[in-house]
């Protein structure tokens, strides 16, 4: 179902799932961060939901989204995990049954002006497909920067809205990095409202 017009980077607030027909292959990022074929193909006969909660960090009154991944198959111990994403920037560390140990970064950013890892603009192909919304020269989308704490992969994250099939869908768009392999993705989630089920 597409996304209201109330949902924002600002408002995520509600349950998602992963269209599969519109998003895009995962299995040469999941081969670069090491995950064992077999278990490629399990996740990919799975059904991949998310919630999505914002709240304030009490001690410092820090934004953060709290993401609540949810698998239909239970794989490598992976069944639910939440991750919450602090807005300022901070490093957070999260621990994975299926992907192990990595540091997190994450901020709203104007993609005019964001600059990525390297200190460079982020990559425009991240989010050539998002529709331009909220105030301009605002911080209207969602970058996260992560590094695994041993395997040596480097990914950042783009989300925003765009339309798929004259209908507005959250994306998130990102590319890893190993050494000299690269690979690129795209995800689109269809809305399933703020009060329902996964």
């Amino acid at each position: 179902m597409a996304a209201p017009a109330e949902v924002t980077m600002q408002n995520l607030t509600g349950s998602w799932t992963l269209s599969k027909a519109h998003s895009g292959q995962f299995d040469p990022i999941f081969a670069i961060q090491g995950i064992p074929w077999i278990i490629r193909k399990v996740i990919s006969m799975a059904t991949l939901s998310m919630k999505a909660a914002h709240d304030v960090e009490a001690e410092t009154g820090t934004k953060t989204i709290v993401f609540t991944m949810m698998v239909s198959i239970a794989i490598a111990g992976l069944g639910e995990e939440k991750e919450v994403r602090f807005l300022d920037g901070r490093e957070q560390l999260h621990s994975s049954a299926l992907f192990g140990t990595s540091a997190a970064r994450s901020r709203l950013v104007d993609l005019a002006t964001a600059k990525g890892h390297d200190g460079e603009p982020v990559d425009p192909s991240l989010y050539r497909d998002f529709l331009p919304e909220g105030e301009p020269g605002g911080e209207n989308n969602l970058y996260d920067l992560i590094v695994h704490q041993t395997n040596g992969w480097i990914m950042e994250q783009v989300w925003g809205f765009g339309m798929v099939n004259d209908e507005r869908h959250l994306i998130r768009t990102l590319v890893i990095k190993k050494g000299d392999k690269v690979a690129y993705t795209k995800t689109v989630y269809d809305w399933n409202g703020k009060g329902a089920d996964s």
